[in-house]
């Protein structure tokens, strides 16, 4: 009889039915090795039940007698996956149609559990007692005995030296970076001779007048027409104001970043806070060698400056 083939799956309340050669057609699986000796087996009513998801198990039933796997979009992706985990499928077996969904799904279950992973609250560590031992204020934070600067001076120091503290830290460092790039960028172009202006004082040589003309106490100069270098030409104002001011931001950044720090030896030990007080310190000396007249070879101390770069890291 037909009835015998037939068998009779109650899956979350929801009753399916099926011929028992339908489910032989995926071996391997739950649902191919059903027998009546198994505890969810119901004699009196002649069904399977099991308390699964129902909606999933329709396209689980589906993909027996298709042969083509669909995910269901009213149904989250982990629970999804988890469901057919159970009955013994795998969700590769999905059709292509439904690889863009379930692929976003597992990209969003990937983001989720990193997330997971990171602390994100840090509302203890911003105030809390691990940002206060590092200053050496740890007892006085328990005593709640912290006096103004002691609670202003680690929230100015997450705010120049840990740029993910905050949405101000970002926008710091954000700012930091801009200049950073602006002050290396103008400290190259202003060597670059097509950016450069002729220094007159340094093309102008003195000439004397013939023999007829000697009578004039005064001489006069005579152009001459050499290549706009390094030695006969200047940079163009515009550069010099550009670097004063991210050289005054520096400043700036040093000085808060020296004062709050938790330790000013371990500020020195570090390789960047060097290169970021050397060069600083060498654009107030060309400035001062400037302003005197003076000449000064800082070739070698100039190009620290370029060493900035670490500081994108």
């Amino acid at each position: 009889m037909d009835s015998e083939y037939r068998i009779i799956l109650n899956v979350g309340g929801v009753r399916h039915e099926t011929y028992k050669h339908t489910l032989k057609k995926i071996p391997a699986t739950r649902l191919s090795r059903l027998t009546t000796s198994l505890a969810n087996y119901d004699p009196v009513l002649n069904e399977y039940f099991f308390d699964r998801h129902p909606g999933v198990f329709a396209q689980v039933l589906n993909y027996y007698r298709t042969g083509k796997l669909h995910y269901p979009l009213d149904v989250c992706g982990p629970l999804f996956e988890e469901e057919l985990k159970y009955w013994g499928l795998d969700s590769s077996d999905c059709e292509p149609c439904c690889w863009m969904t379930l692929s976003a799904t597992r990209d969003t279950q990937e983001v989720l559990q990193t997330l997971d992973k990171l602390d994100i609250d840090t509302s203890d560590k911003v105030d809390g007692p691990e940002l206060y031992k590092r200053f050496g204020w740890e007892d006085d934070y328990h005593n709640n005995s912290l006096s103004k600067w002691q609670v202003l001076k680690p929230k100015i120091w997450r705010l120049f030296d840990e740029p993910s503290s905050s949405t101000a830290a970002k926008i710091i460092a954000f700012i930091s970076v801009v200049v950073l790039i602006t002050a290396i960028t103008v400290f190259c172009l202003k060597t670059e001779p097509n950016f450069r202006i002729p220094d007159l004082e340094s093309i102008m040589t003195p000439y004397p007048l013939n023999r007829s003309e000697r009578s004039v106490p005064s001489h006069k100069y005579k152009a001459v027409n050499f290549p706009v270098q390094k030695t006969n030409s200047k940079a163009r104002p515009i550069f010099s104001y550009i670097e004063a001011a991210c050289n005054i931001w520096f400043t700036i950044e040093i000085l808060i970043r020296f004062v709050s720090c938790p330790s000013k030896i371990e500020y020195f030990k570090a390789p960047v806070n060097i290169i970021d007080i050397v060069a600083t310190a060498t654009f107030y000396v060309d400035m001062f060698t400037a302003a005197v007249g003076a000449s000064a070879d800082l070739e070698f101390f100039s190009i620290i400056r370029i060493l900035r770069l670490f500081k994108l890291t």
